[in-house]
């Protein structure tokens, strides 16, 4: 019988998000920090040992710091009996290889980190500790880019590793209704330590900078800010699983295939839909064949469709390049979509 209530409110809620669990293999992405100590002390009161280790991966990005932390997670995990497995990768060259910011590539290769090692482990999910503060930061984040919808869904319970639903483990966000100082609380409570990364401090970065300033000004507003922006972003979402089925069912009605990078939509037909409908069915296209050749950024911003539905307004155009090495053009009768071709 469980004694902890923390722990119970904790296992509940994972029978909700994944029933069955207690049969499955778990890695848990563990950095050290405040969040990973907690899910990986959480899952390990929660599961034998043999079907949980934990991943830390060494960003090259803090020198000798990065080196303590990574022993810290290595002693945690050596404690609890669990099996532990690590990696580096070069964070800066990685972001000017990628052309994408330190934070963006970190995270890129991090889950490809997470998916190899979760191969070797033979994992059937991927545990990562984002919770409900982070939540809240991602859809503001997101907003005050001027992001679409799908983005203010946030961070998702439960998602595919990869782009192609069922190849390889699924990552899952246990702790997306638990508060970051709730999650203290609990630590503090067990007498159990974890790291503190310094980066968190740095407000060059722009989480950073909004959980310092931006957050405590919000929440004199809403005390109860990351409710709020939780219930914003789970409503999102089930928009978004609404739109999915939708533009599935356009796509047969409307799109066929050219070639393994190229896609016609019928024009006359394209052309009766709503602007939303356009925007999202573009959207799916761009992205099908983005995803056949990803040697650059990804393109789906929301001057990439305005640009391609700009072509509805002309009878003809040979052909637009849009960002991401894509390329669109218009007859009377097809809108065609396919990869720029430089690239072909």
């Amino acid at each position: 019988m469980i004694t902890d209530p923390f722990l119970a409110r904790f296992q509940t809620h994972l029978d909700t998000l994944l029933p069955g669990w207690p049969g499955g293999r778990f890695l848990v992405a563990y950095s050290g920090g405040l969040d990973s100590t907690a899910l990986l002390h959480l899952m390990a009161r929660s599961l034998p040992a043999n079907l949980l280790a934990a991943a830390h991966l060494n960003h090259s990005l803090r020198g000798p710091a990065a080196a303590a932390d990574q022993s810290f997670a290595q002693k945690t995990a050596a404690s609890l009996g669990l099996t532990f497995l690590t990696g580096q990768a070069d964070v800066p060259a990685l972001a000017r290889q990628r052309r994408k910011g330190v934070e963006e590539a970190a995270r890129w290769a991090r889950y490809d980190f997470l998916g190899r090692t979760a191969a070797s482990f033979q994992a059937d999910f991927i545990l990562t500790a984002h919770q409900a503060d982070d939540q809240a930061e991602s859809v503001l984040l997101n907003l005050v880019k001027g992001a679409g919808p799908a983005a203010l869904a946030g961070i998702a319970p439960r998602r595919p590793l990869l782009a192609r639903p069922g190849e390889g483990a699924e990552v899952v966000r246990p702790l997306l209704p638990f508060d970051r100082a709730e999650l203290a609380a609990w630590l503090i409570g067990q007498n159990l330590t974890w790291v503190e990364d310094l980066t968190n401090q740095d407000q060059r970065y722009r989480r950073n900078a909004l959980r310092r300033q931006g957050l405590p000004a919000l929440r004199r507003l809403n005390p109860r800010l990351n409710q709020a922006l939780g219930r914003l972003a789970a409503l999102a979402r089930a928009e978004e699983v609404y739109w999915q089925g939708q533009v599935e069912k356009l796509r047969a009605g409307l799109v066929r295939e050219e070639g393994p990078a190229a896609l016609a939509l019928e024009r006359p037909a394209l052309e009766r839909l709503t602007v939303a409908e356009q925007r999202r069915l573009i959207h799916a296209c761009l992205l099908k064949i983005w995803l056949t050749r990803r040697s650059a950024p990804e393109p789906m911003t929301f001057a990439t469709l305005e640009m391609t539905l700009s072509l509805l307004g002309r009878r003809r155009h040979p052909g637009l390049d849009l960002p991401g090495g894509l390329r669109a053009a218009v007859t009377p009768q097809v809108l065609r979509l396919s990869l720029a071709s430089r690239l072909s």
